[in-house]
């Protein structure tokens, strides 16, 4: 009878944080027949920080140990502030409490008591806790919003790191700035990847994850949903340039995963590291299986020479293969035509030049091979977006001002 009532207990608590009881005076009548004297305001919410990376090689009766003493850690913890202790997912732990004050003095006590707890159970059972905090409200109907509210806080662990504890009224809304995701990203790292230039395709993603620390406070489902959009295009290119399906799936499905559940940018950071450095092996080892050495000298001799006119005839011609071939077989080699290549080449160049020089827009077309000013600024504006007089001009600006408030 008192373990059906202790699971009668949580039930019910559950859906009183669903917002899954609509009648004020069920609620009253519940808490009564349950036992639970308890009159809560206050909700935080408690995750164990990097759980599902700690826990990926454990059985499911090592995860559930692990569970149990986090739950007796949070328990032990709570006692002098008399609070509930309700698990709500695999990961995630609520913690029901009754608290006096209202405002600034609510944060400041809210704070004091989740610093307490974290440290407790920290202690207590050797893992990194963050705690998220929910407003105070009155009406025990509304303990839902408070536990909303937690929720979104704890969120805020993905920019602040682990080990946090985190109150609503000290987080800023999220930025709708997703200028940092631009599709250049992709095209950048194809050229990376199809080059077998690890540490280039690294340097790419750190870039990217560096603007995402000085963009302020992007949400981290945006964040990750733009990730595994890069890994899905990544993944395009690295088969058509010859990886194997099932390692490329394989790949694909373990870093998915990894992404969804990393709770730091860092960790998100990690595991597009991982994977892009993943891609890059296989692309090298599928360009070994399919013994195309005159490509990998074909590559070589367009990144010699493609800031001058240049044609697939005459690379064909220096690496001794046929136009035809040599136009189908770049295809397969590299996941994109000759002239798709040359141009991500010479644009990325451009950019270069763009921002660390003087030249004019006719000047840096011409040092890039393109003779017409016109259609270099066509070119240029079909893969950046913007021609090359604004790129110039709105990214020196961006820099400046970065800078100047540096």
């Amino acid at each position: 009878m008192r373990r059906l009532r202790f699971f009668a207990r949580l039930g019910f608590l559950r859906e009183l944080l669903s917002n899954n009881i609509e009648s004020v005076k069920d609620i009253w009548f519940l808490l009564k027949a349950l036992g639970i004297n308890a009159m809560p305001n206050t909700v935080m919410v408690v995750s164990h920080d990097n759980y599902y990376t700690e826990t990926r090689n454990k059985s499911e009766i090592q995860k559930r140990a692990l569970r149990l003493k986090t739950i007796e850690a949070l328990e032990e913890a709570v006692k002098p502030f008399v609070g509930l202790v309700v698990p709500m997912e695999e990961n995630l732990f609520a913690i029901l409490l009754e608290t006096e004050s209202d405002g600034e003095h609510q944060v400041k006590e809210t704070l004091q008591m989740g610093s307490q707890i974290r440290d407790r159970v920290e202690d207590y059972a050797q893992v990194s806790v963050s705690i998220g905090i929910g407003r105070r409200y009155k009406d025990i109907h509304n303990l839902h919003l408070s536990y909303k509210e937690a929720l979104a806080a704890l969120n805020y662990k993905f920019f602040l790191g682990k080990s946090q504890v985190i109150h609503i009224e000290n987080v800023l809304p999220y930025s709708d700035d997703m200028e940092l995701f631009s599709m250049a990203v992709e095209s950048e790292l194809a050229v990376k990847v199809l080059s077998c230039d690890k540490e280039g395709a690294y340097s790419i993603i750190e870039d990217l994850v560096n603007s995402i620390g000085t963009a302020g406070f992007l949400n981290p489902l945006s964040i990750k949903s733009r990730f595994l959009e890069i890994f899905n295009f990544v993944v395009k290119v690295a088969f058509e340039a010859g990886g194997d399906k099932e390692v490329l799936a394989a790949l694909c499905g373990r870093y998915i995963e990894g992404i969804l559940r990393s709770d730091t940018l860092e960790e998100a950071r990690e595991q597009v590291r991982e994977f892009i450095g993943g891609i890059v092996e296989e692309v090298y080892e599928g360009r070994k299986r399919m013994n195309l050495v005159v490509f990998e000298r074909a590559i070589r001799y367009i990144q010699e020479n493609f800031r001058k006119p240049l044609t697939l005839e005459e690379v064909a011609d220096h690496v001794h293969v046929s136009p035809y071939y040599f136009s189908h077989g770049f295809k397969n080699f590299t996941g994109m035509s000759f002239i798709q290549y040359v141009t991500k080449l010479r644009v990325e160049e451009a950019k270069k030049l763009l921002l660390s020089t003087n030249l004019s827009v006719k000047e840096v077309g011409k040092m890039v091979g393109y003779s017409d000013a016109n259609y270099f600024s066509r070119v240029f504006k079909n893969e950046i977006g913007m021609p090359p007089s604004r790129f110039k001009l709105s990214k020196k600006f961006h820099i400046m001002r970065n800078f100047s408030e540096g």
